[in-house]
């Protein structure tokens, strides 16, 4: 057939039909896709969250309720963005303790467990800067209250 002698369908159905996948291949391979999902989930709730979120002492609050409340299925968003953040990381551990069972840090993957294991720290940091975020804030928000209770 003249069609499948072509390049750029001979490179298609090379990737998509005729890829050589591993013996042991099984669902468990999934969860790499998973965690992809789960980061584009992230980024796009963030995204949304970031327009109608303002990043300044006396607002900030204001504008957390406002996506709450006003903003259509903001709600929903803050949801998704929140509990997306927890699954990531489940899906990314079951990720990584599949990649140590079945041996992917071996040769010849060596460099791509390497990568991993640096995207995995950055992960971590970056989870680890977003979860202490709101503690920046909390002083404020105790010196609000303290005085507010002591003025009256």
């Amino acid at each position: 057939m003249k069609l499948l002698e072509r390049p750029i369908i001979n490179m298609i159905k090379g990737h998509l039909v005729d890829y050589p996948t591993p013996i042991n291949f099984n669902y468990w391979y999934n969860f790499g896709l998973l965690s992809a999902v789960c980061l584009g989930i992230q980024f796009i709730t963030g995204i949304f969250l970031a327009m109608h979120y303002t990043p300044h002492v006396d607002y900030a609050w204001l504008s957390v309720e406002h996506i709450m409340r006003d903003v259509n299925y903001g709600w929903l968003l803050r949801y998704m963005h929140a509990n997306g953040a927890s699954m990531f990381f489940i899906v990314v551990y079951i990720h990584l303790l599949r990649g140590l069972y079945y041996g992917s840090y071996k040769s010849p993957r060596g460099l791509v467990w390497g990568l991993g294991v640096v995207i995995l720290i950055l992960m971590m940091a970056t989870g680890f800067i977003g979860y202490v975020l709101p503690w920046g804030s909390t002083p404020a928000l105790y010196k609000f209250i303290y005085f507010n209770e002591h003025s009256k």
